[in-house]
Formats: structure tokens, sequence, C-alpha cells
């Protein structure tokens, strides 16, 4: 009798561990949106009926350094601003160096019936980003996922809530398993979404600025997806989805009134060893977004688009993706605080569709000490406000980056960001980008 209660409470304990360890390929939209139909119990394969809801989290905590000039002009209209924010630490860019608390995040996940139809996933912020404090404003939001997905039918997973959209993979993938401090600057100006108020004043035709009320959009959105991945062979799997949002990211406010339309498809090759993030597999995909943004009243399209492949396998990863975007362009941020000594920073974005920008980036990685050991350097790009000659800001980043791993994504992590920035129709603002310096990095994270 006793054995049988003891085999009670281990089996679901076993269960609960086999979870946090998703047995799916490297798809994010069914890792983060459904619960695994199948899970290992004494190295067996047993079908997954337990309902005890799943706690976990993670924890990034570290230290960076910015080696870039704080340039303060000393005279005219614009004496006291700070023009170098890219010499700054977000997301308060108020200084160079610092330690931080990144990121710490709690989340529940499970299933609400045996039969594995319903599932849901919730997820809190309780660190220092652009989500609690961007550009050093408090926005009060530490919610970044609250869905239910159902999966009676089949072929169709139906999602609903606050989640992540598809798209770029860099956005999807799981936030604390890249050995990478920051994203690529393109991922970070282009897919990050900086909302504005609606009453943004309108410095000039097309172009608004404002302090930011709202949470970066963090590469969620909110509102209804389908998505399904398929089998097409042994090792081959077809993933689509298609989701339809409200254009808010994580918040309810200056909607424009219509949706957001989300497209993303991915073929995927799985060699046939490893879990999630280190699922050895290759993968292509692709994804398209399109949708309005209200300022002034006016409504303004914001495009986006991409196109990318990753391979990871016997400890080696070649990773890299472009990015197309038209309308809605991040223009950077702006001091409007003209004491020298204090910063009040505001967003800009250029609205028009007429507005383009591109990027992407380059990713190689190898495990020189399997599952302990991995060295990783990353190019990445952004060219920003192409269709403009004085507004046209070209960056572009190669960062260096050395990892060691106590057990799976429970690492420490160093990276080291060589950047440079040009205006190569406009000399003026050239000198105010040659004061952009590099960027240490040093982020432990634990996952429990």
């Amino acid at each position: 009798m006793k054995s049988v209660k003891k085999n009670n409470i281990v089996l679901p304990l076993l269960a609960i561990s086999a979870l946090s360890m998703s047995l799916q390929a490297a798809d994010w939209l069914s890792i983060a949106g459904t619960e695994p139909s199948f899970v290992k119990i004494d190295g067996k394969k047993v079908e997954n009926n337990n309902t005890t809801p799943h706690l976990w989290g993670f924890v990034q905590v570290g230290y960076q350094k910015n080696y870039g000039d704080i340039f303060i002009p000393g005279k005219g209209p614009k004496a006291g601003l700070n023009l170098t924010p890219f010499s700054m630490l977000p997301p308060n860019l108020n200084s160079q160096s610092g330690f931080e608390v990144n990121r710490a995040r709690l989340a529940v996940r499970g299933m609400i019936d045996k039969d594995n139809t319903l599932d849901y996933f919730f997820m809190t912020e309780f660190g220092e980003d652009g989500i609690t404090k961007p550009a050093g404003h408090g926005s009060h939001n530490y919610l970044t996922d609250a869905s239910i997905t159902y999966r009676g039918i089949p072929y169709f997973n139906i999602r609903l809530g606050q989640f992540k959209y598809p798209g770029s993979e860099e956005g999807l993938r799981a936030v604390f398993a890249s050995s990478y401090r920051n994203f690529s600057t393109a991922g970070s100006q282009l897919l990050l979404e900086r909302f504005l108020p609606n009453n943004a004043k309108e410095i000039k035709p097309g172009v608004f600025q404002a302090a930011p009320e709202e949470s970066v959009g963090a590469y969620r959105d909110r509102g209804v997806e389908l998505f399904h991945t398929l089998y097409v062979a042994d090792k081959t799997t077809l993933t689509w989805a298609g989701m339809i949002g409200s254009g808010t990211g994580l918040s309810s406010s200056n909607a424009a009134g219509s949706p957001t339309y989300y497209g993303y498809l991915a073929a995927e090759y799985l060699f046939g060893k490893g879990r999630g993030y280190y699922t050895q597999s290759l993968k292509g995909f692709a994804w398209y977004q399109n949708g309005k943004r209200q300022l002034n009243n006016v409504d303004y399209t914001r495009e986006r688009y991409g196109v990318g492949v990753n391979y990871f396998h016997n400890g080696l990863r070649v990773g890299a993706e472009y990015i197309k975007a038209k309308g809605m362009i991040y223009n950077g941020a702006k001091d409007v605080d003209h004491d020298p000594y204090g910063e009040n920073w505001e967003y800009q974005i250029a609205a028009d569709k007429s507005n383009e920008a591109d990027g992407g980036y380059i990713n190689l990685a190898y495990f020189f000490i399997p599952k302990k050991w991995e060295a990783m350097v990353r190019y990445d790009y952004l060219n920003r406000l192409t269709n403009s000659v004085v507004d046209e800001r070209k960056f572009k980043t190669t960062t260096l980056g050395l990892s060691y791993h106590f057990k799976g994504p429970t690492r420490i992590d160093v990276n080291y960001a060589f950047r440079d920035a040009d205006a190569p129709g406009n000399a003026k603002a050239q000198k105010v980008l040659d004061h952009t310096g590099d960027l240490l990095s040093i982020q432990a994270t634990l996952k429990f």
C-alpha cells in the first residue's frame, strides 16, 4: 500500500519534470502554446494526462558597460540635451555601466483536462526592461503572457489571449535560451515595437515624438491564432500559423480600430537529438505582418516581413535572418531635458509607409566542449530610413561571446559587441554617431 502511494506522488512529479523539457522540436509556436501529448517516465514514452499546474521561471542578472562617449552640446537650442542614447544602457538610458536584474519572470502552464484539449500559459515580469520601464518611464505592466489553447480540432490549434505572435525566429525563441545578452539591432529597432500615445507631437510631417506610456511590444500581441505542426515525413515537419491581433502589443490602448495580420510558415528536418533550443535540426522559415497604428487620429500602415534559416547539429549552430520594414520606423530615443545632468527620453517614430528599413543577422556558435563551453560570433546590421538621404542611418555590430553552461540554459554569458554607426548623407549627424562605443555584457541565467 505504501508503494502505491509513493508511485501516486512520484509519477506526477516525474511527469511535471518532463514537461519542463519540451519533447517537441524547436517549434516555438507549439512549445509555448501547447503541452506535450507524450512524456517519458522511467525511460518509457507514455501519454501525458497530468493536469497538475507546472510552475517555472527564470532570472537573468548581470553587468553591462558602454564604452561610448556621452555627447552633450554646449550651446544653442540643444544645449544640455544628450544626443547619444546609444551610449547609454537601456531601459533607463541614464548610465553607462551598472549591475542589473534584466529579467525575472515567473510562469505557470499546464492542461485543464486529462484529454489535453485545453492548455494554458501565464507569465509575469518583475525585472527592469522595456516591458516594465521603457526609456526610464514606468509602464506599471508586469504581465507578458496570458493565453488558452484549444486543441480539439484535427490540424488546428486555436490560441486566444496575449502571447508571442508568429514571426521572427529571434523573437519567437525562448529569451532565456539565447547566449546573447541583447537582440540584434534590426530585431530591437524594427520588431521590438515602441508605442506612442495618439496625441504624440508631430515634430515634422509624418514624424512623431512622445514619452512612452506603454511597454515595448516584446514580440507579442493580443488576439487569436490558428497554428499546427505536421509531420510530412519521418523526420520532416511543416509548421504554419495565422493570427489576427489588436496591434497593441502588451496593451489594450492606442488601437487604430483595425486588426494586425500575421502569417508564418516553417519547414524543419530533424536530426533526432536535443530538445527546445537545442533541437538538432535544419529549419527554414518565412513570416509576414501588416497592420495600422494611430497617431493624431490618422491611421498609418506598419508592415514587416522576413526569411531565415537555422542549423544546429553536433554542437555547431548557424543562423541567419533578413528583415524588411515599411512604415512606423523607430527613429531612436530623444532627450528633452535641458538639464545637462539629467535625461528625459522620448521615442521618435517616422510613421509614413514611404519610410523603409532593412536589416538582419548571421550567427555562428560552437560547443567546443559539449554541453559546457560555447563560443559564438554574430554579425548584425540595420539600414534605417533608406528612403531619406539626410535621415538614413547604418548600424553594424559584431558580437563575440563565450558561455559556460552549468546545465542546459542555466549558464554565464560574456559578450563583447564592436559597434559602428554611420550617417552617409548627414555630416552633422555623423559627428554624434562617432561617439558610439563598444558594449561589454556579462549575464548569468538561472532557469528553475
